[in-house]
């Protein structure tokens, strides 16, 4: 057996003629290393001992496992660098049209016929060679890249970080707001019928609109948020420290300035839209990353059902009577307050306004009755109670929790808290 030398690859000579072996050894030894074997069996025992072997040159009628059934055993080879080893088949004279095309069925590189000159075999073993070196360099960089990317947390797109490298972020989020009880929230963000816009306008079109999207989520955010790239058409939105209507006033700023952007390339203007899915949970020891993920992304279906160009935020109980939760609550524009909406409404707001927290506190300060509903004031003054507990020393946390938890169970049940929470 010859040592495989720097400069040549090694081609693996399969006939049961001794003088057939000689003779390609003549004409292959200056361009190549050979391994030799009298049938089918003895080459298939080399391979699995020479891993070094770039092509097989095989006769296709030997003794013991002829041409065709080394063919099939390379080709379902469970080693990758054997089964797409090229295999030039030789045949004789005798060997019909129809072997030669079995052969190749079979998944023959090429086939070469008895005798053969030379200048056409050494043509046939350097081409089948090269190709063969050619495809394992491919398939070399392909792992690599892909190797690259799986322990990258940069998106090569975007240049935003990448969805394993959220999720790091998710999971220490979540331990320094349980150490420092704070909020932390999460918007996913999906462009709307984004695969039908990549058909109808090309990859090219379709990847500016994802690094147009990945500007615009960018912009303004605080040096804590992370905004990254989670899917082919989806970002996410980390915000530390931020509650349920902090993210949704982020979700809706979003919105507009999304509505208010000109997309495309040259004069080709596009007309985008997006959905935002957003969790922001009360946060225990039973949140995760995964968990916080699963919410959101659930919301963001929600949004997308009803037609995209909205923010999901609560998922509503089956039996509620408020809005279905295939039809997004829409909070009001940060310019703009809402006003309490009335009885006869279509739902009940998920946040009181300035004006009517006021009003109500009024009201309760003078000992009379207030007719808003408590949800919405409870929510809309739970920001003011994080920082007075803050100032506290964390002090009633348990009370806050508790309220967060019973809002949890619908905008109509009542908010009770243990009075140990006190």
């Amino acid at each position: 057996m010859t040592e495989q030398t720097a400069d040549k690859l090694t081609i693996l000579v399969v006939d049961d003629s001794r003088l057939m072996r000689v003779a390609a050894r003549k004409i292959l030894k200056d361009d190549f290393d050979i391994l030799e074997a009298a049938d089918g069996e003895q080459a298939w025992d080399m391979l699995q001992s020479s891993p070094q072997v770039n092509l097989i040159m095989s006769d296709l009628s030997m003794p013991n496992l002829d041409g065709l059934g080394l063919l099939k055993r390379v080709r379902e080879a469970e080693q990758t660098g054997i089964k797409t080893l090229p295999v030039i088949i030789v045949t004789g004279a005798e060997d019909d049209d129809g072997s030669k095309q079995t052969a190749l069925s079979a998944g023959a590189s090429d086939f070469i016929t008895k005798p053969f000159e030379s200048i056409q075999l050494l043509a046939r073993a350097k081409t089948q060679a090269k190709q063969q070196q050619t495809q394992q360099a491919l398939q070399d960089s392909e792992t690599t890249k892909q190797q690259l990317e799986q322990h990258s947390s940069v998106d090569s797109l975007t240049g935003l970080a990448n969805e394993r490298d959220l999720i790091d972020h998710i999971e220490s989020g979540l331990s320094y707001a349980l150490r420092h009880c704070t909020e932390l929230s999460l918007l996913l963000v999906q462009a709307d019928k984004y695969k039908v816009m990549f058909l109808r306008r090309g990859k090219q079109a379709a990847e500016e609109i994802l690094r147009g999207l990945a500007g615009i989520l960018s912009e303004g955010r605080r040096r804590e948020d992370v905004v990254a790239r989670t899917g082919l058409d989806t970002f996410g939105i980390l915000l530390p420290s931020a509650n349920s209507i902090g993210a949704r006033r982020v979700a809706e700023q979003l919105l507009d300035a999304i509505r208010s952007h000109d997309f495309g390339i040259d004069d080709d203007k596009i007309p985008v839209r997006i959905s935002i899915g957003v969790s922001s949970p009360a946060i225990n020891h039973e949140v995760t990353a995964a968990g916080m993920l699963a919410d959101a992304r659930q919301k963001l279906r929600l949004a997308a059902a009803a037609g995209g160009d909205c923010v999901q935020h609560e998922l509503q109980p089956a039996d509620s009577t408020a809005p279905s939760a295939a039809t997004p609550a829409r909070t009001p524009s940060p310019a703009v307050e809402a006003e309490p909406a009335s009885p006869a409404s279509a739902g009940t707001p998920l946040i009181a306004s300035v004006a009517a927290v006021e009003n109500a506190l009024q009201l309760l300060a003078s000992g009379r009755r207030c007719e808003q509903e408590t949800a919405p004031l409870a929510r809309a003054v739970l920001p003011l109670l994080h920082a007075w507990n803050r100032a506290q020393d964390n002090q009633h946390s348990a009370l806050i929790h508790a309220l967060e938890a019973a809002l949890k169970q619908g905008e109509d049940a009542p908010v009770r808290v243990p009075a140990d929470a006190f």
